[in-house]
């Protein structure tokens, strides 16, 4: 059981990881950036980069510890890291549009109600 649930960390790391990093850009290294022009932009970048961040940090402590048991264990990382790599630049491109998608959204329904 233990060993199919493994299975999924290298795509929750590329999944999460990017989750994360759209977080961070989005608050942090936008120049133009105003909390007061983003007022639901803002609070859910910073719970949902946290949340990514602590679920990458739990799920890569149980990864050590399956790690440990693993016999073929240079297979292993280098599997992990290329479902990791592959995963991390599809969720990018994922959360990117859903971004902008929920940020349309909002603005319609913002447009709608006045």
């Amino acid at each position: 059981m233990l060993n199919k649930i493994r299975k999924i960390y290298p795509f929750i790391y590329g999944i999460f990881g990017s989750l994360g990093l759209i977080c961070y850009i989005h608050v942090f290294c936008v120049w133009d950036y105003r909390q007061s022009e983003h007022p639901y932009a803002h609070p859910f970048s910073i719970i949902a980069g946290s949340i990514s961040l602590i679920l990458c940090i739990a799920v890569f402590c149980f990864d050590i510890v399956s790690f440990m048991t693993e016999d073929k264990k240079i297979r292993r990382l280098l599997t992990e890291f290329m479902i990791t790599v592959i995963s991390f630049f599809g969720g990018i491109f994922v959360w990117a549009e859903l971004w902008n998608a929920v940020s349309e959204f909002i603005r319609y329904i913002e447009w709608v109600i006045k």
